[in-house]
């Protein structure tokens, strides 16, 4: 494995120290994803199941349809609910007193059910005796949903976490959160002393040693093991314990085109634009530009009918630059950088794939290159596939 970076960083970005709760969205824009025969009108409960794989975070009534984009797709046409602000909810079963008294089993039927099988599928491969870790890190500039999210549930978080623990006969059990996290430090510090088989570790903020197939070479872990972040956790509390359904998402909303960097704790279906409206204030005589989901991993979009969804995580509003690519002085640093051996050079110059087959975009040929060549989109074959493909 490659030596990891410390990415530089604009410090003047602060996020607000508290996590703002959205609770009050007018509308709800929710994707159909199947033939759906629900009339104008129709009365909606809070996490009342709308479509095989859509639940309605809010009371309401179905006002009509609209076309709307997400993160991966465009044009989608969504359910609107108009919210009620009565939080009428769905029948649900009462919540049990702790999670130790339901079964691994259980747990990861219940978890498919909900249609959180990324989560499940994890439980169901993972062995006894294995080595647990709770990755609490964030390696995205400017992005601090796991840090947020263990500093507002940690108990949540270690309780469901040492369920686990003794569910799985866990060899150990561990923390895992970097150096700069000074808040969940000492968060955790105050209450690890009562989970005598859990372990704080505390690591050097290297971009990507999130990521699996860093973070494990970098502790020496043999196999097995199993890695949640807390969001994951914190989705096996809900639905486990409270017999909630996961309907909102922790988002990032931060860059330096903005006055008040935050995290916000969204319904899903939320319009990005109303969002922002309501929360961000736009920085004067500043024309910005949005990234979703990373400056680094994620890509340039227009919000103008963008929704929530559960696969987001921030929206960086970065003032916009105009940029001049120069002609490549080949210094060789995107092959140097590259943690994964690819040769994002070669692959632009020759327009073969085969010279980038393991890359997994993780935009430090980008962010090194000294002559500003874009490989990120290069790459991703969003600026002119046929220039790569």
């Amino acid at each position: 494995m490659k030596k990891l970076v410390t990415l530089k960083k604009d410090y003047s970005i602060k996020l607000n120290s508290r996590m703002t709760k959205d609770q009050t969205p007018k509308y709800i824009y929710l994707p159909i994803d199947e033939k759906a025969k629900i009339k104008s009108d129709f009365l909606i409960k809070k996490e009342q199941r709308i479509t095989k794989n859509r639940i309605s975070p809010v009371s309401g009534r179905l006002v009509g349809s609209k076309f709307c984009d997400t993160i991966n797709e465009k044009a989608v046409k969504c359910f609107v609910i108009l919210n009620d602000y009565k939080e009428t909810y769905q029948k649900r079963v009462a919540s049990l007193k702790n999670i130790t008294e339901v079964s691994l089993e259980k747990i990861i039927i219940e978890l498919k059910q909900q249609n959180e099988t990324e989560i499940s599928e994890k439980l169901k491969q993972c062995k006894k005796g294995c080595t647990i870790i709770l990755n609490g890190m964030d390696d995205e500039p400017y992005v601090a949903n796991e840090i947020f999210l263990s500093k507002e549930y940690s108990f949540e978080i270690l309780e469901t976490l040492d369920a686990l623990r003794e569910k799985f006969q866990a060899s150990s059990t561990k923390v895992i959160i970097k150096c700069n996290d000074r808040d969940n430090i000492e968060n955790f510090e105050n209450q690890i002393g009562t989970y005598t088989e859990i372990e704080l570790s505390i690591l050097p903020d290297y971009y990507l040693l999130a990521e699996e197939t860093f973070l494990i070479p970098y502790l020496n872990i043999i196999e097995p093991y199993l890695i949640l972040k807390p969001s994951e956790i914190k989705t096996i509390f809900t639905i486990i314990q409270k017999k909630r359904h996961d309907t909102e998402v922790i988002l990032t909303i931060s860059g330096n085109g903005i006055e008040n960097p935050q995290v916000i704790k969204s319904k899903i279906g939320v319009m990005v634009s109303d969002l922002l409206n309501q929360y961000i204030k736009i920085k004067k005589n500043t024309e910005v530009i949005y990234w979703i989901n990373g400056l680094m991993k994620g890509k340039e979009m227009d919000i103008t009918n963008l929704i929530v969804t559960k696969k987001m995580q921030s929206i960086l509003i970065m003032k916009k630059e105009y940029v001049e690519e120069l002609e490549c002085i080949r210094c060789g640093k995107c092959i140097t950088i590259c943690p994964v051996g690819c040769n994002p050079k070669k692959a632009y110059d020759t327009k073969n794939k085969k010279y980038i087959l393991n890359c997994i975009h993780c935009g430090l040929c980008s962010y090194i290159c000294p002559s500003k060549k874009d490989f990120q989109k290069i790459l991703s074959g969003e600026k002119n596939e046929e220039e790569v493909y």
